[in-house]
């Protein structure tokens, strides 16, 4: 049973999508779509759909360009990159071999959230320069500054596989010199905040009746789960 769909290489960089960011990308759009009849925006059905639509491809892109960055830093620093594939919560990009050096790790995992950062600014300052009203490409726009600050922001959490435990893995590394060590710190660290993203957004969902809470629960559980696996014995 195929489980992932190739699209292509970007510079020799195999890409492809888990068929699970089929079932994302319908349910995101079915929601953006009905956000934008409740706040009623002065849009038809097909404008409403067709903004969702766009705004989730863009999203998709955004992904990948995050992902992109951390590969071509990979390749830039010696070590080869099996592919990107891309998943229903974000996506990851397969090295051919670990760093063998902290700084090298830092670099490589840093990378990602600051392209997503500056792709956050630039939309950001397209945004304002639009006018800030509530056209089809004003809102696409905006919501493109919001994903990638978003995409950014959660990726620096110092919890491993997130990019921000890559980091502490790689600060701890370099300050003990133990790979070990830092690796046990940093996965410890992803159960950590997996386990207390999937009891905050289920205290969302149960209190407030939070479709969000219950995103945020299965995100956590997803990074909880991720961190024990990479576990060290």
């Amino acid at each position: 049973m195929v489980s992932s769909l190739k699209l292509g290489r970007v510079l020799s960089v195999p890409v492809e999508v888990n068929i699970s960011w089929i079932l994302v990308f319908v349910l995101l759009t079915y929601l953006l779509a009905g956000e934008f009849e409740d706040h009623r925006l002065p849009w038809t059905m097909i404008q409403r759909w067709s903004v969702a639509l766009i705004t989730v491809l863009l999203s998709f892109l955004s992904v990948l360009i995050h992902e992109l960055s951390h590969s071509f830093m990979a390749l830039n620093k010696g070590i080869p990159v099996r592919g990107i594939t891309l998943f229903i919560f974000g996506g990851v990009s397969q090295l051919g071999r670990e760093p063998q050096r902290p700084i090298t790790e830092f670099m490589i995992a840093l990378v990602g959230p600051l392209v997503s950062i500056l792709l956050a600014a630039i939309s950001g300052v397209v945004w304002f320069l639009l006018g800030r009203g509530n056209s089809s490409v004003e809102v696409i726009v905006i919501l493109l500054a919001w994903t990638n600050l978003s995409l950014g922001v959660f990726n620096l959490i110092p919890g491993y596989p997130l990019d921000g435990g890559r980091l502490l893995r790689a600060s701890i590394w370099g300050l003990t010199g133990n790979y070990r060590i830092a690796s046990l710190i940093a996965s410890a660290m992803g159960l950590i905040v997996g386990g207390c993203m999937v009891l905050s957004g289920a205290a969302l969902a149960m209190i407030l009746g939070s479709i969000d809470g219950v995103w945020f629960a299965v995100v956590g559980a997803s990074l909880f789960f991720m961190a024990r696996n990479s576990h060290p014995k």
